[in-house]
Formats: C-alpha cells, sequence, structure tokens
C-alpha cells in the first residue's frame, strides 16, 4: 500500500510559543487515529527548535530531520551558520521535501504544486487589524506585507476559526484560495494526569486556593484589568482572591511589564498576586489541574490554547466575551464582559464561593476521553485538507 507522506515543519519563535504549540499539536493527534488509517499515512518533521526536547517526538512520527541528519560535516557547518536563517530552513526543507518524495507540507508555501507537491500555510490571527494601537507601525507594516505574501505564494489557507475566516475577507478581500477553517486541539499528556499535583503548592510557595493566568505578558492579554477587578474586590467586598501567573514578563515590551509591577503596588494587591514566569509545561499543567479556575481575560484570540486545555480536563474558565472564545463553545465557560473589571470581579467572586482547588479525578477522567474523540478528529480532518488539490 503507497502511502500518504505529510511532514510538518517546527520552527522556533522564542517571543511566540503558540506556533510551535501549534505543529506539536498536529503531530501528537496522529497517535489518536485508529490503528488502520495510521497506516495510510506516513508522518514526517522537520525541526528547527533547538530550545525543544525531541527524544520523545519519535514515538508520534515516522521520520524526524534535523540539521545534525546530514552526512556531510561542510553542509552541517553550513546550516549551523547564524547568518541566513530562514533561507536555510528553506533550502534544508526542500531537500527533505524532495528526498523523501513528500506529498503535502505544512505550513509551506505553494511553491512545489507543479511537482505534485501539495501544501498550505497557516494565518493564527489578524490581531493588528483590531488593536493596531498595540503594534509599531512598522510591525503593522511587516504583518500586512507578510499576509499578503502568504495569500499570493499558496492556493491553501489554514485558519483556526470561522471568525478567523471572517477577518480575512474583511481585511483583505476575497481571494480564489482554498480556505480551511481547522480547530486545533490540546494534547493531553496521560503522565501528566497520573501525578498527584499537589506538590506544586510547596514548590512555588502557593497558597492552597488560586486562580491561574497562562498567558505571556501582552498589552492585548488584559492583565491590567485583572488587577483593578482584584482592587475592586479589596476595597468593595473585602475579599482578596490569589491569582498565580505564568508566563515571560520582560518580552519586547519593556515599559508595558514595568507598568504591570507598577499597577500591582499601586493597588496594593502584590500579597494576592504570585508570578512565576516561564515554568515547565508539566508544572502549568499541574497548576492547572490544582487551581479552582483559570482566568482568560484576553481582549484578542485567534483560537484560545488555554480554552482547549482546560477542555482536554473539564477545568472551569473564566472567560472575556469574545467571539471565538463562544465559537470554542466549551461547556464550562463563565464568561464576563471583556472591559468591565466589575463584571469579572463578579465571576471571581461566584467562583470562590462555588468552586474548590482541584484536581477533581471524575472530571478529568469524564473528560480526558472526550479529548480522544477530539484529538482524533483533529487529526482525520488535518490528513483529509492535505489530500484535496
Amino acid at each position: 500500500m503507497k502511502k500518504h507522506k505529510i511532514c510538518l515543519i517546527l520552527r522556533n519563535n522564542p517571543g511566540w510559543k503558540g506556533g510551535s504549540e501549534y505543529i506539536k499539536n498536529i503531530l501528537f493527534s496522529f497517535s489518536y487515529l485508529r490503528a488502520h488509517d495510521r497506516k495510510k499515512v506516513e508522518l514526517h518533521l522537520i525541526n528547527f527548535d533547538n530550545s525543544i526536547d525531541t527524544i520523545n517526538f519519535h514515538k508520534y512520527c515516522d521520520y524526524l530531520h534535523s540539521y545534525s541528519d546530514l552526512k556531510s560535516s561542510i553542509l552541517r557547518k553550513f546550516f549551523h551558520m547564524k547568518k541566513f536563517l530562514k533561507l536555510k530552513e528553506f533550502i534544508f526543507s526542500l531537500i527533505i521535501i524532495y528526498k523523501q518524495k513528500i506529498n503535502f507540507v505544512f505550513p509551506f508555501p505553494n511553491f512545489l504544486s507543479l511537482i505534485g507537491v501539495n501544501s498550505a500555510l497557516w494565518i493564527p490571527d489578524f490581531q493588528h487589524h483590531h488593536f493596531g494601537k498595540f503594534f509599531s507601525n512598522k510591525e503593522v507594516r511587516y504583518r500586512n506585507k507578510k499576509f499578503k505574501k502568504i495569500l499570493q505564494s499558496t492556493n491553501n489557507i489554514v485558519l483556526s476559526s470561522k471568525d478567523c475566516k471572517k477577518d480575512l475577507r474583511k481585511f483583505y478581500g476575497f481571494f480564489n484560495k482554498r480556505i480551511y477553517v481547522l480547530n486545533f486541539r490540546a494534547f493531553l499528556n496521560k503522565k501528566w494526569l497520573k501525578k498527584n499535583p499537589d506538590f506544586i503548592i510547596e514548590k512555588y510557595n502557593l497558597p492552597e486556593k488560586f486562580f491561574l493566568i497562562s498567558n505571556q505578558f501582552w498589552r492585548h492579554k488584559n492583565h491590567l484589568l485583572v488587577f483593578k477587578a482584584l482592587h475592586y474586590l479589596k476595597c468593595e467586598k473585602n475579599i482578596y482572591p490569589n491569582i498565580v501567573f505564568t508566563g515571560k514578563l520582560f518580552n519586547r515590551d519593556e515599559k508595558f511589564a514595568n507598568l504591570i509591577i507598577e499597577n500591582i503596588y499601586k493597588y496594593k494587591i502584590n500579597d494576592q498576586i504570585f508570578l512565576l514566569d516561564v515554568i515547565p509545561k508539566e508544572n502549568q499543567f499541574l497548576l492547572m489541574r490544582k487551581c479552582i479556575a483559570i482566568i482568560q481575560p484576553s481582549l484578542f484570540e485567534g483560537w484560545s490554547t488555554i480554552v482547549e486545555e482546560c477542555r482536554s480536563i473539564g477545568k472551569k474558565v473564566i472567560l472575556s466575551d469574545l467571539k471565538v472564545h463562544k465559537e470554542q463553545n466549551y461547556c464550562h465557560s463563565i464568561f464576563f464582559k471583556r472591559n468591565s473589571f466589575k463584571d469579572l470581579a463578579k465571576k471571581i467572586y461566584q467562583s470562590l464561593d462555588h468552586l474548590e482547588p482541584g484536581p477533581d479525578l471524575i472530571m478529568e477522567d469524564l473528560f480526558a476521553k472526550e479529548n480522544k474523540v477530539l484529538m482524533r478528529e483533529f487529526a482525520e480532518q488535518f490528513i483529509e485538507l492535505s489530500v484535496l488539490n
């Protein structure tokens, strides 16, 4: 039986982990396929992200490719040079695609269709059109140029939501392209489910009851509204909820990082705030299991990874009322008005009153079974788009 050969490309973007998580979730989803369906597909992974430990990736893909595979020492030296990074990645990808006789590569421009290699490119969102004030003029121009180039260089565009599809047509007009809406799902590591998360409290010196926010400290993630809600609860209700934050505080926007710290002390909520910075994914997941609920206050999302991770274990999440959050249609969502700190404060107060710290083992088991079905459907949908010409 001739197998359909799919190649995924994993790149490194230190400032945005969402891109690599997206590719990894596609990779992991193939392990949920039924045995006879998995045998029909040969899965390749090209890895350019040296920060990722790929030891366990071999059990999820049939072939794993990186610069270290090159037999020629001259070629290895060339590809390890710091210059011309994107060009080298492109050349190396072409070598693998040609050598392995790949049928479909993702994400990749539509340059090889004439020789029978299909491809598609992914656009995560169009945030700069909605919140241009959070970007420099230079970055807005760069993003517009980048997206126009994507639309010109491929016939197959993958988006994560219907909301994103509306934006594509609104801001870039209707293109004669194949547009696929592929709702990604979150891989659930069963080993992490078997661990008792109680030790995580001691490890990070946390209180027993806390909410969790796992976002990078970017302006559109709406952290400042959370601080206002805490201040309101303290002054008006004499209630002091604890919130744990993961994510890199000092990114490119140092002014905003300083503003975060200033607001914490301005509102005198520093005893309620726990900033853990970037922590291992396993520890973040254990915090998710242990917390009262997740808070996702974002002003903009393409498709929220956090919501999908909550769905994988049935965790309650307090969500801003974005259209895309509602499109995700997670049954344990508690929505608040995205610009109202009082409404957020109300939802936090209600959750404090009704919810207890985790883990809820019965709920986790129930939603883990549902996640298995969703991940299989995700893989099947990806394979389906990969065979369409």
